[in-house]
């Protein structure tokens, strides 16, 4: 990959950034296109290889700017309303950004070919099933941001087979790490433990696939570099499980004390999948691996709450 650029919608947010350290690291220019509406500057690198540049990417004609003035070797498009009880309060909203904007920057890549495009999409694509699944299960998603989400992947699709430009699927499982923007279980758990050793939370029995922010970004460059003319799918996961109940359990080890839970009804989702687990085998003959294990990532999470309490 080297010295070449690289677009990145939703640069500014949680995973969007991580993935501009990467890359920046790896010796890229770096283009964060961001509306900073969930994104924030601050998250970005102070590296003068990765400039923000701020737009929204359901605006055509600022797309279509940023890549003639930009010209990026690669396209990395993230930028989404993910944040699935917000998706569910405002359908109409996520799927003007998830899907049209989807549409717009695919339509801005078709007028300035990138060499090599990545879509983010996500783990929420698969139907409510035990797993784990791989990349050929047949979706079923049951929610609207996997439903947002699957029509975006079909438009790459699209995209990829008319312009034979080289094209990576990611679904992305749960990504956890420090600065995470939206109110997911593992920073609602932070926040909650911030305040005392009270977490009031929903069901417990839901089990996920928590990926480190770290992990999940250097298996996103390797996706990139590893782009072909075909237009490939990849879980990015751990490929482990853990309930809500065993992510409170590393919390506890992490701080060696116990903490106090509540099961509070006005938490519990209406409609909720009980397992959702990677098979991470095709993403891993890349070589990649992941390197920070699940409780590992909650004790340096952890280490904040211990610097807070003196």
């Amino acid at each position: 990959m080297g010295t070449e650029t690289v677009l990145v919608t939703g640069g500014a947010g949680f995973i969007g950034s991580a993935l501009c350290r990467a890359l920046v690291a790896r010796g890229s220019r770096v283009f964060a296109y961001d509306n900073l509406r969930f994104g924030r500057r601050d998250l970005l690198p102070a590296d003068p290889r990765c400039v923000l540049v701020e737009g929204d990417v359901r605006d055509a004609g600022a797309l279509r700017r940023v890549l003639r003035d930009t010209a990026p070797q690669a396209v990395c498009h993230l930028a989404a309303i993910h944040f699935i009880p917000y998706c569910i309060a405002h359908p109409d909203e996520a799927m003007d950004v998830n899907v049209n904007g989807t549409r717009q920057v695919l339509e801005a890549c078709r007028e300035v070919r990138p060499a090599r495009l990545l879509f983010a999409s996500t783990a929420a694509v698969y139907p409510a099933e035990d797993g784990p699944f791989t990349e050929e299960h047949a979706p079923g998603p049951i929610d609207i941001y996997g439903t947002s989400k699957l029509e975006g992947e079909e438009l790459v699709r699209r995209f990829a087979a008319e312009t034979t430009t080289p094209t990576v699927i990611a679904r992305l499982f749960n990504a956890f790490g420090p600065r995470d923007t939206n109110p997911h279980l593992i920073p609602d758990v932070l926040a909650q433990l911030g305040q005392g050793d009270t977490v009031r939370l929903g069901n417990l029995e839901p089990v996920r696939d928590y990926v480190h922010l770290e992990d999940l970004a250097a298996a996103l460059v390797a996706l990139l570099e590893a782009a072909d003319e075909s237009c490939s799918i990849f879980n990015v996961g751990s490929g482990e499980g853990r309930s809500v109940r065993e992510v409170l359990a590393a919390f506890e080890a992490a701080l060696g004390r116990p903490l106090s839970v509540v099961q509070d009804p006005d938490r519990l989702r209406k409609v909720e999948r009980p397992r959702l687990v990677a098979d991470t085998g095709k993403l891993r003959e890349t070589g990649w691996q992941p390197r920070v294990g699940f409780q590992e990532g909650i004790r340096r999470l952890a280490a904040g709450l211990r610097a807070m309490a003196g």
